[in-house]
């Protein structure tokens, strides 16, 4: 796979997996306008056949800490704040779009803008020197890139609305009650932790898992009768995958499948 030499990540391809760690131009690894293409451009990959797991991280003890606000004091900030915000959340709907199961590693502060990309990945490590915070209220603004989204399903609505309105730091063992993060790691055990969960969900059948978690994402929000037509439309397509097909012939003949994620 071509590496496109992005400004704002560092990413490596192996074994199925992508990963993309953030080196920032912006101070604190800030979401930058430039950052938010290559956000999106990482999401329209995931729709190629050969990557079977997305693993996104921060570097050098930051995750994100939110938007470059320097850029937001411009005459047109309303114009720039809407296409801004357009753009993340284009690229938040392509991952999601892409059924390609997405491993977060917050490993650092994740605030604001990196609030709203810490908690959407269907699995996230956080690390026990990092912390949440929404971080909008601070400077009198709204959430964007899908926190008011995903933030009341996986952490509920009354947790979710405590946290929006007093605006406090989150540590790791409170993201992991509240259900902002799945698992925390030491400091010194994250970055072999995320690898070990990023390598087990890309040696499963990745196709499966990754209709799996949009089944369950949007099920939050879904009636009975449209979840199960989405539970019967998924499994059929996934009957027609090699994985399938290989998952059948293992259990028949009790052995441990070995799964291709196509």
């Amino acid at each position: 796979m071509t590496d496109p030499g992005y400004e704002n990540f560092e990413t490596t391809f192996d074994d199925g997996v992508l990963r993309a760690e953030i080196h920032s131009t912006s101070s604190m690894n800030a979401l930058n306008r430039t950052m938010t293409n290559e956000l999106l451009d990482l999401a329209v990959r995931l729709h190629e056949e050969s990557i079977r797991c997305f693993v996104l991280t921060g570097s050098e003890g930051v995750f994100c800490a939110g938007g470059d606000v320097g850029n937001f004091t411009e005459e047109s900030a309303s114009a720039g704040m809407r296409k801004g915000a357009s753009l993340l959340h284009d690229a938040v709907i392509g991952f999601y779009q892409a059924e390609v199961p997405v491993v977060v590693g917050v490993n650092g502060p994740a605030v604001g803008a990196g609030f709203s990309l810490g908690i959407f990945g269907d699995y996230v490590l956080v690390s026990e020197e990092a912390y949440f915070q929404f971080g909008y209220p601070g400077i009198g603004a709204t959430g964007d890139g899908a926190s008011t989204y995903f933030l009341p399903r996986v952490a509920g609505l009354r947790d979710a609305k405590r946290i929006a309105l007093l605006n406090e730091r989150i540590d790791p063992e409170e993201a992991v009650e509240v259900g902002l993060a799945t698992e925390a790691a030491s400091e010194e055990e994250f970055d072999d932790r995320l690898r070990e969960i990023a390598t087990r969900v890309a040696e499963g059948p990745t196709v499966a898992l990754g209709r799996t978690q949009k089944l369950l994402t949007q099920s939050t929000s879904t009636g009975i009768e449209a979840q199960l037509a989405a539970e019967t439309d998924a499994i059929a397509r996934t009957a027609r995958t090699d994985d399938f097909e290989e998952g059948v012939a293992a259990f028949g003949e009790k052995r441990e499948p070995e799964f291709e994620g196509r």
